[in-house]
């Protein structure tokens, strides 16, 4: 595929693509949006380079628009925008509790066809669900070897002693992770027992660095600075290129998935609905999946993935999940996180 990739001053990447279209969806079925734009907002990394070359480029090859990149801003950032009537990205990758809380006001309903959507998963008439993943128990196999079994272990210091970290934050992994090693069952996790998880948080809060982002996590894990980590299985899987002694038990992870929305007051909507009902057919959504292993939002076949990769793909371990309930948290994620601050503050 022959592409143009121009870095603008501002520090976005504006993809021009010149090309066929991508054989995943009929470019006849796409609207010809030659002359338009849309600015796109991911989470970076790895994940954002595999969403470009899986969905990004082939949209654009198809109906000649033009996609602006940059990273994902925040609930809050959002607003911001919202409120000085400037929004700034068109397409947003964000949690999916967050576009539950949020549907119908920071973002925009759209009108599209839903039929290829997983109903697990399609919790709103905002956001398409994608980007499938799981908060797996990550760590060095070499200082365990007897491994960890559950993501429970993360709280079991006496028997796994080591460094351990998290991201901040509520929604990462170490709530429910926390309610599994006190013994609550996973089917009694939802509604959460907040005040019992941080009694648990409270007993090894000493054993864990917290970082702001997942970046250095997966780099502290794959040097050996941390021998534990909550972590999303893609970082994991990351991780793990680079020394193979690192691996992941999904038993207990959390699993859920972001959205793809667009904020109310986009600037190119039309652009951008037509690129969420591009990302709602399995086809799309399986495209990114072959390249990375983080499941899928929709309806269909499971991708072909080597036996290193299918070790790290929540799909390969559906009995031992725990689906996250992305409506508990979207109602819930502020209160939590200031109990959370408070904890390690002190």
């Amino acid at each position: 595929m022959k592409m143009t990739l121009r870095v603008q001053s501002s520090g976005l990447a504006l993809i021009t693509a010149l090309a066929l279209a991508s054989p995943v969806v009929a470019a006849s079925s796409l609207p010809d949006l030659k002359g338009k734009s849309f600015v796109f907002a991911g989470f970076g990394g790895d994940l954002q380079k595999n969403q470009d070359a899986a969905w990004l480029q082939p949209f654009a090859a198809a109906t000649g628009v033009k996609i602006e990149q940059t990273d994902a801003p925040d609930l809050a950032k959002i607003q911001t925008q919202q409120e000085a009537k400037n929004v700034g990205v068109d397409v947003v990758e964000i949690e999916s509790s967050t576009v539950d809380a949020n549907c119908g006001a920071v973002f925009k309903q759209v009108e599209i066809d839903r039929s290829q959507l997983s109903p697990t998963y399609d919790t709103n008439k905002c956001g398409v669900p994608v980007v499938k993943f799981s908060y797996v128990l990550a760590y060095n196999a070499k200082k365990y070897p007897t491994p960890p079994t559950s993501v429970a272990d993360f709280f079991d210091v006496k028997k796994f002693p080591g460094q351990r970290a998290a991201r901040t934050g509520a929604n990462v992994g170490m709530v429910e992770a926390a309610l599994l090693a006190d013994g609550v069952k996973p089917a009694q996790v939802y509604p959460i027992d907040v005040d019992r998880a941080i009694k648990k948080i409270e007993t090894v809060k000493d054993s864990i660095i917290l970082k702001d982002t997942f970046a250095p996590l997966q780099d502290g894990l794959a040097n050996g600075e941390f021998d534990m980590v909550l972590l999303p299985n893609g970082r994991a899987f990351n991780a793990s290129k680079t020394n193979p002694d690192i691996k992941a038990v999904f038993v207990g992870a959390v699993t859920l998935y972001d959205n793809l929305a667009i904020p109310t007051g986009a600037k190119n909507e039309a652009a951008a609905k037509a690129f969420l009902q591009y990302t709602a057919t399995h086809g799309t959504q399986l495209e990114l999946a072959k390249r990375f292993p983080y499941g899928v939002g929709t309806k269909g076949e499971a991708p072909k993935l080597d036996d290193k990769a299918k070790g790290f793909y929540p799909d390969s371990f559906t009995d031992q999940l725990l689906i996250q309930d992305a409506k508990w948290w979207g109602a819930n994620e502020a209160a939590v996180g200031e109990r959370l601050t408070s904890v390690f503050a002190q």
